[in-house]
């Protein structure tokens, strides 16, 4: 009979978790490199930046027609008219517009492996006696015999299945970009060059 500690032993949890962590860094790297990538094309490309936009509300009055006051001049109302003026614009990265790369790490990892054992054994056994007698007899004296049999069956059957499945998980999380892989922005404000200012983000 096959012995269920052996078959629970011999599930190659080892491997599997070798196979799962070895995946998982391999993936991590390639998620890096490709981040990494990401910063450099996010420096590189630029985009026309408008600095800002001027909405001037003017007076605009107009003359409702055939509609007067009481005093039978016709009904004017102010209306508005919006002049609008768009500052020029000027180049500008999609890092300093504020786009950041997005890093990922895997977490809360999983191996799973269930395991199915099944074992059935009937066994059946048949006992049978049988007796015969036969008799016969002449003028002179009588003969007879007895005879008897015995039957015995014996089956015995027997069925071993074992099925297992696994599962395995990961959970790929967003992370920050590290602190020293973003590069530094230096605003210098020099509308007033009696007051330059100079601000770090």
């Amino acid at each position: 009979m096959p012995n269920v500690g052996a078959e629970l032993a011999s599930v190659p949890l080892g491997k599997m978790i070798y196979d799962m962590a070895s995946a998982i860094a391999r993936s991590q790297v390639a998620l890096d490199k490709a981040s990494i990538q990401l910063v450099k094309v996010l420096a590189a490309t630029t985009f026309d930046y408008v600095p800002d936009v001027t909405e001037v509300l003017l007076p605009n009055p107009k003359t409702i027609p055939g509609v007067h006051d009481s005093f039978g001049n016709p009904l004017v109302v102010t209306g508005v008219q919006v002049q609008t003026h768009v500052g020029d614009s000027f180049p500008l990265t999609l890092l300093q517009a504020g786009v950041n790369p997005t890093f990922y790490a895997f977490t809360n990892s999983t191996i799973e492996v269930k395991m199915s054992i099944t074992s059935t054994q009937e066994s059946s056994n048949t006992f049978s006696v049988g007796v015969s007698v036969t008799a016969s007899a002449d003028f002179l004296f009588a003969s007879g015999s007895v005879t008897s049999h015995v039957n015995f069956t014996s089956a015995n059957k027997y069925s071993y299945s074992v099925t297992g499945s696994s599962t395995m998980s990961t959970t790929l999380a967003p992370v920050p970009p590290p602190k020293n892989m973003m590069p530094r922005f230096f605003l210098v404000n020099a509308l007033d060059p009696a007051k330059v200012t100079v601000s770090q983000s």
